[in-house]
């Protein structure tokens, strides 16, 4: 699914951000992703979402090299990738529903099950009674959940999460990485960008620990289900 082989990444003239990175992802995995703030989780996942293409090392997406694709390929590729950004990047013109329906409307879906659904979706994450609520009336953790809702409704095939849950209280938190596993269950592969060390060894999910621009891999062992009933 994802194969990075020593990768580097610089902004301009600067140092490097990343360097000699590599690692891969199996197709139906769940890893987390930890290190300390300014180590390059961000740039390593907008590598992985194609904003930002290496400047040393190869990339593989999807069994297919980036530095080849076309960007008519790029934004074909993209349609397979669902991202939650820190910054939200919610459209403030449209309502929650709207917000996260968007990704089905744009491949073509219109009809009222995608409307159905959505609210479906938006009721699990807490937010119910904001359906209809605009992205500036709505908290800080009120729009990471309508962020997620939209980077999950078409069930991508890879999963991209920066700090997922940094903006929600303990229960929400696990309360969407039950909704993350779910979807792992149907098939998608899961990267998620965490500083929530308590997630992290709750879930016991493989580890990539980014540090020194670096990557090291850590399998979890004997892995502890949660009780679910803690998070209803």
């Amino acid at each position: 699914m994802v194969r990075f082989e020593d990768v580097a990444l610089r902004y301009g003239t600067g140092p490097d951000v990343l360097r000699h990175v590599s690692f891969h992802l199996e197709p139906g995995s769940f890893h987390f992703m930890t290190g300390p703030s300014g180590a390059g989780k961000s740039s390593l996942l907008s590598l992985i979402y194609l904003a930002q293409r290496p400047t040393g090392g190869r990339i593989r997406l999807f069994d297919r090299d980036v530095h080849n694709l076309s960007r008519k390929e790029t934004a074909l590729m993209r349609r397979q990738i669902g991202v939650v950004f820190q910054d939200f990047r919610l459209l403030d013109h449209l309502t929650a529903l709207e917000n996260v329906a968007l990704p089905l409307k744009v491949v073509g879906q219109h009809d009222a099950k995608v409307d159905r659904h959505v609210a479906e979706l938006l009721a699990w994450v807490g937010l119910a009674d904001h359906l209809h609520s605009y992205p500036p009336t709505l908290s800080g953790g009120q729009k990471q959940r309508v962020a997620i809702a939209r980077a999950v409704v078409s069930r991508p095939s890879l999963l991209l999460a920066d700090e997922p849950t940094g903006n929600v209280d303990e229960r929400m938190a696990v309360r969407l990485l039950y909704l993350f596993e779910e979807l792992n269950k149907l098939g998608t592969t899961i990267l998620i960008a965490t500083h929530n060390e308590s997630l992290v060894a709750r879930f016991r999910h493989p580890v990539l620990r980014l540090d020194g621009g670096r990557v090291t891999v850590t399998r979890a062992t004997a892995p502890v289900r949660p009780d679910k009933g803690s998070a209803a």
